[in-house]
């Protein structure tokens, strides 16, 4: 199963990366893991992630159809 993930802003900055794509991963708690493992930078930074455009709050599974996004903090006013 491949998952598309996108990295917005100073996460993909980071990543070098807007698009990844990621195979045999089963839940979001998997997946951070993995991609703090790829990508050490991340480790430093703190992010939210949407699963189907919506923000997490706990882990969650994915399906190949999930869209997941890699969002940094908002500012705003």
């Amino acid at each position: 199963m491949k998952i598309q993930l996108k990295f917005f802003g100073q996460l993909a900055e980071i990543t070098g990366k807007e698009i990844v794509e990621v195979d045999g991963i089963e839940d979001t708690d998997s997946l951070v893991k993995r991609m703090l493992n790829e990508f050490p930078k991340l480790k430093s930074c703190k992010f939210q992630i949407a699963v189907d455009q919506k923000l997490l709050k706990q882990n969650q599974q994915l399906k190949s159809v999930s869209e997941v996004a890699f969002l940094p903090p908002f500012a705003g006013g």
